[in-house]
């Protein structure tokens, strides 16, 4: 078995608007016609994935003999992956495929999902997160992987300042019925996996989060988390967050503009704008104080988490293996078909 040297991405692997040319995703690449197995059981193979992925937080598996999810978890089990399956408290909507792995997002295809660390709006979050490409787009659908790090760095000093001191609030409304659009509500007991308003609020308490039930019957809640995580590989502070309010997503889809109908973009900022004049809304992200993430703020957090990113193609077969705390990850628009397999492991609490 014969394993290529890691390498960085090549510049037909990128996206040709990647607002970052520079990739610090670590490809590791085979070519040949080898049994999985012998890869699973190779140590020295195993080993070098994980050196790798110290290295750099963000290992791409490409042309490894993974024909599905189920031998994509063998392998990381080989890796000595432990699995968080529940997806507590979770607000991505996804089914699952197999016993770790889920489908990444259903999320609307025109929809850029922008810049975010997994969970971080709750106490206990995947310290890692795999996917896994089952059917590679042919036009866009990207997910775009981000350096934490670098985008912390980035920031001007006075919003850095707020990262550190303030840190984020996010309040999240579950509604009590699915809705017929928009399917990023999702309802109480589907993210906190209850059948009653009594294992809802254990759920909650589990997770640190404040609640307060609507008249409607949804549920409002609340949680104070911190704006960045130390590395604790490298030491570099690395922004944790995900950012939601009116300016955000609106903002995301006109930097990629170019890629959606005029009609469609306008359209989908209109509704998400329409959103955030309501109480009851899917996720808000305040500063830790409770006050507004300014427009301006917004964009200047966008902006430099775009300009450290990668966004690069999807190759159906292959497996990311991403570090949660020194990368963030999205999705950019999608032409259908696309299908992306998502797992978490690794957890960690703060």
């Amino acid at each position: 078995m014969t394993v290529v040297a890691e390498r960085a991405l090549t510049d037909h692997e990128i996206a040709s608007d990647s607002p970052n040319k520079d990739g610090f995703i670590t490809v590791l690449e085979h070519s040949e016609s080898d049994a999985l197995e012998s890869f699973s059981n190779n140590s020295a193979f195993l080993e070098q994935v994980k050196a790798s992925y110290r290295k750099s937080g963000a290992v791409l598996l490409r042309g490894l003999p993974i024909e599905n999810t189920v031998q994509a978890e063998t392998l990381l089990l080989a890796l000595g992956v432990n699995f968080d399956d529940n997806y507590l408290g979770g607000a991505s909507p996804r089914s699952r495929l197999s016993d770790h792995f889920f489908t990444s997002t259903e999320a609307p295809a025109s929809y850029v999902i922008s810049f975010h660390t997994e969970m971080c709006y709750l106490k206990q979050r995947p310290g890692k997160i795999f996917f896994y490409c089952i059917t590679e787009p042919q036009t866009y659908g990207e997910t775009p992987i981000f350096d934490c790090a670098a985008i912390f760095d980035a920031l001007s000093p006075e919003t850095r300042t707020k990262v550190e001191n303030l840190g984020m609030i996010y309040q999240r409304y579950l509604g009590d019925k699915k809705p017929r659009i928009f399917n990023v509500y999702k309802t109480w007991r589907d993210s906190l996996q209850a059948s009653t308003k009594e294992e809802a609020e254990a759920a909650c308490r589990k997770q640190g989060l404040e609640f307060e039930w609507q008249a409607n019957g949804g549920l409002i809640t609340q949680a104070k988390m911190p704006g960045f995580i130390v590395d604790p590989e490298t030491g570099r502070k690395c922004i944790s967050l995900t950012l939601y309010n009116g300016e955000a997503a609106p903002y995301d889809l006109k930097t990629f503009s170019h890629r959606l109908n005029t009609l469609t973009r306008l359209g989908l900022s209109s509704l998400v704008r329409s959103q955030y004049v309501k109480k009851n809304v899917f996720m808000r992200t305040l500063w830790g104080d409770g006050s507004a993430i300014s427009p301006a703020e917004t964009r200047e957090m966008i902006d430099a988490a775009w300009s450290s990113s990668n966004l690069f193609s999807w190759k159906q077969g292959d497996l990311l293996i991403l570090d949660n705390i020194r990368c963030g990850h999205g999705r950019l628009n999608v032409v259908k078909p696309r299908k992306i397999a998502a797992a978490l492991g690794d957890p960690y609490k703060i």
